[in-house]
């Protein structure tokens, strides 16, 4: 039976359909799209990347106004079995979720490229064999950092390359991230930044997916900064960094002919989960830097995480991350941030010489806090601007608040915070590849050099980097 959640976003933006086709006139402006909802084409090669976009040709909205889909039907599961890692399982309930049983969050298409519909509880889109080009619909409030899933019904006839999925971080309707499937069970994504194609990930096979008749996968992306985390049936699939879309953008589906014979694919349940201090595991259950925090006394005030949550050394993501504290972790609270986002809680002093972490009020359920003080933030960490590397340098690349250390260990001096996205000269590493050594301004460090922890960087080319010897950290 379908699961259906209570759709609790608040903002809902308007729908917009666009395709990537080879003659196109420019898009509608903003002030076009706030008045109405607009079906534009862009141009874009297909599946290779265009060296030149010619201009855009708007394509009229659709004429028929869209009738009221009758009741849904029961919708199977895409998977049975718990996998480990599953972001579902990790982040609980979504903050929301459309079950289409209505069309409030869609305007229905129809132009040469595709057609839409919501039919049966079922988001259906169908390609009409427009040869290489990719069309889109968006809708949904704009979101910056999330994980976002929807089931997919693989279709009954197509070509072995046709492809469908989702489109995300879409700044407008000409614009965006495409993530998706082929109907021979391959992953891709492509970025689309309204002039030519970038192939950030090559199709590739996964035993994750399901193929076949009547095959259901279950279809994630969780895009925090610069970092895309692709997902199968709750498997994870592959990393990505690309910083050209970073801020909010909207989301909606796709489809690809790759043949001028069309095909149709059913969607359902799109949910979302809006991150802010979480973590999400790309491989495994449990983070790697998964700590401890004391249990309190009976009786005290205490705060207790609803999933994996940073501790950080103070009250916003500017500040690096500690540890993490496992779901359910119970923990004495001190204090509250000023502006009651973030509250103070007691852990080991071996972690920070003060005791005292943040946790984002977000992601944990208070008890007797009603009283708190007020407790005043501590100075940020200072910042600092890597040298830039040199081409064919080993890289990397933040993404998250990250100590710059003297040593790899939580224990050594913490010489300041780049800011995050920083990509930073990678020379060396430790023994047990869990920190890495990059370059830093000398009035820093004498050497030029600090440590960073692994967790928070994604690394480029860092294969033949020796093992560096390190002080040792009180």
């Amino acid at each position: 039976m379908k699961k259906a959640l209570p759709y609790i976003l608040l903002l809902v933006a308007l729908v917009l359909s666009a395709c990537a086709s080879p003659t196109t006139e420019p898009p509608p402006s903003p002030e076009d799209v706030e008045n109405s909802v607009n079906a534009t084409l862009t141009a874009m090669s297909g599946a290779a990347p265009a060296t030149e976009a010619p201009p855009p040709t708007e394509v009229p909205p659709p004429t028929e106004e869209p009738t009221e889909p009758p009741p849904p039907s029961p919708t199977p599961t895409a998977t049975t079995s718990p996998i480990e890692g599953d972001p579902v399982d990790i982040l609980g309930e979504p903050d929301g979720v459309d079950t289409f049983d209505t069309q409030t969050n869609w305007t229905l298409f129809d132009t040469e490229c595709f057609r839409t519909e919501i039919t049966d509880g079922m988001f259906v889109m169908t390609s009409k064999g427009l040869e290489g080009i990719i069309c889109w619909e968006l809708s949904w409030p704009e979101m910056e950092d999330f994980y976002v899933e929807t089931m997919v019904f693989m279709p009954d006839e197509c070509a072995a390359n046709d492809r469908f999925g989702m489109l995300y971080r879409a700044p407008d309707n000409n614009r965006g991230y495409q993530y998706g499937l082929t109907c021979d069970g391959q992953y891709s994504l492509t970025l689309w930044d309204g002039e030519q194609t970038t192939v950030l990930v090559e199709p590739t096979a996964s035993e994750a997916i399901n193929v076949g008749l009547d095959a259901v996968n279950r279809l994630g992306v969780a895009a925090h900064g610069s970092n895309y985390l692709l997902y199968a049936n709750g498997t994870f699939l592959a990393e990505v960094v690309d910083s050209t879309f970073t801020d909010t953008g909207k989301l909606g589906y796709f489809v690809r002919a790759s043949t001028t014979n069309g095909f149709v694919v059913e969607y359902d349940n799109l949910a979302v989960w809006l991150l802010d201090d979480q973590f999400i595991p790309p491989t495994a259950p449990l983070p790697p830097t998964t700590g401890e925090v004391p249990p309190p006394d009976p009786g005290v005030p205490s705060v207790t995480s609803t999933t994996y949550v940073n501790v950080r050394s103070g009250p916003g993501t500017i500040y690096p991350v500690l540890f993490v504290a496992q779901p359910g972790a119970t923990a004495e609270a001190v204090g509250i941030s000023s502006d009651g986002a973030w509250y103070a809680i007691t852990i080991p002093t071996s972690v920070i010489e003060s005791g005292i972490g943040w946790v984002s009020a977000d992601f944990v359920i208070p008890s007797g806090t009603e009283g708190l003080p007020v407790v005043p933030a501590p100075p940020p960490p200072p910042e600092i601007e890597p040298p830039p590397p040199q081409e064919g340098d080993a890289t990397v690349t933040t993404i998250d608040a990250v100590n710059i250390r003297s040593g790899p260990n939580n224990q050594c001096q913490s010489y300041g915070v780049p800011p995050i996205g920083t990509t930073a000269p990678a020379i060396g590493v430790s023994a047990d590849g869990g920190w890495y050594t990059i370059r830093i301004p000398t009035e820093f460090s004498a050497d030029g050099i600090g440590w960073v922890n692994a967790v928070y960087v994604t690394a480029n080319n860092t294969e033949s980097l020796p093992v560096m010897e390190s002080q040792v950290c009180p």
